[in-house]
């Protein structure tokens, strides 16, 4: 099993202008939104909203692969093709990949502050 978070450190450091302190708060803030919209993911599943999944996998999609967090974007697009497709049996495993990738992501906030 993967223990880490996949991240694009150019892109983490381009955005931050190689700020340490302020890639820092991007992950962290990152963190916390991701978990919000990874809990509205699930309601919409349970929903069978497929809009709202569509919507809400390219928000954690485009704000992941923003700062550079590869292994959530990747997922989140994985969803968001679920969505479009239809494929509403296969987006739960993809969604709990995102919930672990997101605990790595977070052990990996809290080591540094």
């Amino acid at each position: 099993m993967n223990d880490r978070i996949d991240i694009d450190w150019e892109q983490l450091h381009q955005v931050s202008e190689d700020d340490p302190e302020f890639e820092l708060e991007l992950l962290t803030m990152l963190a916390e939104d991701v978990k919000i919209h990874i809990e509205d993911l699930r309601q919409a599943v349970i929903d069978k909203d497929i809009v709202k999944i569509g919507h809400e996998a390219h928000y954690i999609k485009g704000a992941s692969a923003n700062v550079g967090i590869t292994s959530i974007a990747a997922l989140a697009k994985q969803i968001e093709t679920c969505a479009r497709d239809r494929q509403l049996a296969n987006i739960n495993a993809p969604i709990d990949q995102m919930a672990i990738d997101l605990g790595y992501l977070e052990t990996y906030i809290a080591t540094r502050t």
